[in-house]
């Protein structure tokens, strides 16, 4: 007769990154199947049980004495017949093979004392992996057949398994054998007539496990709870253990956070505020947590020790705006200095890069493969792209001081070309373009990885953007542009940790794609319009954590490249990518063989003075 002395939950339940091409479906939350698993073995839980969830590939260590029960819950799916997973709980997760996931997790187990639980798709194609030379576990329950997919039921925040499970192992039962309750469950979940069956199976390599039934751990600690705080509230310091375990914790989850802002009041008209936002990319949320009018020249506020942004804000007698945010990821924990010292740059930087935002020297994360780096030297950069209307008096004034000609801009190509046609009376060619350029449009949507769009059959035919939305440039007009403003374009790492933060997230608003945020529709439906240009401000909630707007999707941003061949690149994808391409890490080419692309704008980049 046997209780299990170590209950441990391997979590396969990670994000695909995006180029592993499948669909996954949502699962209730980890912590809630654990709870529910937990409770389901709570009489025969031993009272001191260790309980733990593991999240990451690694060995399962076997407890000193009595039975270990793993149980793996989540993801899985066939390549070739055999499975894969994502280790991990709401994170970009690469792939691993089933076989590298039983060969490291029962590396470190006693094969006589563990139960392995397999609640996931395709659960019984484990069974060829789960072989000797590999520690070959007790008894091993298969939560599905080998083609087949497991069951979540969310409203019930749980797996079908588990709860069949649990139901199973109810009951006055002292002495209970765990196979027996295996084969009811398995009967069960095959012969329900509400829900597809199920198909669970088990296999035994030794004697039956005999459960024995006791009093269940979480009564027993909710006994020694009851007892300890009724102790401590007769105890004469019951009132102050409480404020200084309050202000532990306290101190244990913040930071003192020390702003300065100099005097920044001299060229604001507005009050100067200071608002922290808790950030938690895998939900794509982002809460105030606090925010302040800052007296003076400094503003001293405690912070959560998290991923958070620390924005200023305030309205600039220019009418301009800025950027002043510093996004963070803190630590938790006792150290010695709590103060996190922060700081503007200087009245003058601030005053001199209307619209722009700024981005001081910092450790981020970076490209796909989240590589830790650090950016050494600060920047300011363009917190929008031009737009047609702004950007085409000075495309003329460039044209008039000779070092822009007509042939080198979409926008002037098409306005005198435009020209040409109406001044023929060949109006009506415009008609013609835009219904040839939507059946080769169709035709193109066969062949390129990009949403079609109509092309642009009668050079000048074509309808131009809309005044207010971002400006199409040539690679050779962009650099022209920020050169004549004294700026330069921005590096490919440079626009990255402007757009992503420091968090490694993979929109500029969390993890999860959102179609309201970014101007990426993808394939439309029949019937639906062609995508095509947005204005600059349609996504203000697509902003990026250093407070630029309309960066993925829509128009690419042009970009020198610092970390490959290709000369001509551009980030943040167009209106015509999918989803998964408008990320902001990816780099994208335009080579010789490609068709001219017109939708690549410019976002400028400043360096502050002696950088």
């Amino acid at each position: 007769m046997d209780k299990f002395s170590k209950l441990s939950l391997l979590v396969l339940c990670g994000i695909p990154l995006p180029d592993l091409n499948i669909d996954l479906d949502r699962l209730p939350s980890p912590g809630d199947v654990l709870s529910v698993v937990r409770s389901a073995f709570s009489a025969f839980l031993s009272e001191d049980c260790v309980v733990e969830s593991i999240d990451r590939l690694e060995p399962v260590d076997a407890p000193g004495s009595d039975l270990h029960l793993i149980y793996v819950y989540g993801h899985a799916w066939l390549d070739h017949d055999s499975p894969r997973v994502l280790i991990g709980s709401g994170q970009p997760t690469e792939a691993v093979d089933g076989f590298e996931l039983m060969t490291v997790a029962l590396s470190r187990t006693s094969p006589e004392r563990t139960v392995l639980i397999l609640d996931c798709c395709h659960a019984a194609a484990f069974d060829s992996l789960i072989r000797s030379p590999l520690p070959v576990p007790r008894l091993v329950v298969y939560g599905s057949g080998a083609a087949e997919s497991a069951i979540a039921l969310r409203g019930d925040n749980a797996s079908r398994l588990s709860l069949a499970l649990h139901r199973g192992l109810e009951g006055p039962r002292r002495l209970v054998d765990l196979t027996g309750v295996v084969i009811e469950v398995a009967h069960q979940l095959s012969s329900d007539g509400v829900i597809a069956g199920q198909d669970v199976s088990y296999r035994m390599s030794g004697a039956a496990v005999m459960l024995t039934r006791g009093t269940s751990p979480a009564i027993r600690r909710r006994e020694r709870t009851v007892s300890i705080v009724r102790n401590a509230l007769l105890a004469s310091g019951a009132l102050i253990a409480a404020i200084l375990g309050l202000a532990g914790w306290f101190y244990w989850t913040h930071v003192l956070l020390d702003m300065s802002v100099g005097n920044l009041g001299s060229i604001a008209s507005s009050e100067i505020t200071l608002t922290v936002f808790q950030e938690d990319p895998n939900s794509n949320r982002s809460d105030v947590v606090t925010s302040n009018v800052i007296q003076g020249d400094q503003i001293r506020v405690w912070i959560p020790a998290r991923d958070v942004i620390v924005r200023v804000g305030a309205a600039y007698r220019d009418n301009a705006e800025r950027g002043l945010s510093f996004p963070l990821v803190l630590k938790p924990g006792f150290r010695s200095s709590k103060t996190l010292n922060l700081a503007l740059p200087s009245i003058e930087q601030i005053q001199q890069h209307p619209n722009m935002a700024y981005v001081p020297s910092t450790d981020w994360i970076h490209g796909r493969e989240l590589e830790r780096r650090t950016q050494v030297t600060p920047f300011w950069i363009d917190l929008r792209p031009p737009t047609v209307d702004q950007y085409i008096p000075r495309a003329r004034s460039l044209m008039q001081a000779g070092v822009l000609k007509p042939e080198n801009s979409f926008l002037l190509t098409s306005m005198q070309q435009s020209a040409s046609i109406d001044a023929v009376g060949l109006g009506q060619l415009r008609s013609l373009n835009d219904n040839l350029g939507a059946v080769f449009g169709v035709i193109a949507s066969g062949t390129s990885q990009q949403v079609s769009a109509p092309g642009d059959i009668v050079v000048g035919a074509r309808k131009a953007p809309c005044p207010a939305c971002p400006a199409p440039m040539t690679r050779f007009e962009a650099g022209l542009y920020c050169s004549s403003q004294k700026k330069r374009l921005p590096s490919d790492l440079e626009w990255e940790l402007a757009v992503r933060g420091v968090d490694g997230r993979v929109y500029p608003w969390g993890n999860q794609f959102d179609n309201h945020r970014a101007n990426v529709p993808g394939l439309p439906e029949k019937g639906d319009p062609s995508p095509s240009l947005k204005p600059v401000d349609a996504y203000p909630s697509g902003v990026s954590p250093y407070g630029l707007i309309d960066t993925v999707g829509n128009a690419g941003d042009w970009v020198t490249n610092s970390s490959g061949s290709y000369e001509r690149v551009y980030m943040g994808a167009t209106y015509r990518y999918n989803p998964e391409d408008a990320t902001a890490f990816r780099m994208l080419p335009v080579t010789d063989d490609d068709y001219v692309v017109q939708e690549i704008t410019a976002r400028c980049v400043a360096e502050p003075p002696g950088s």
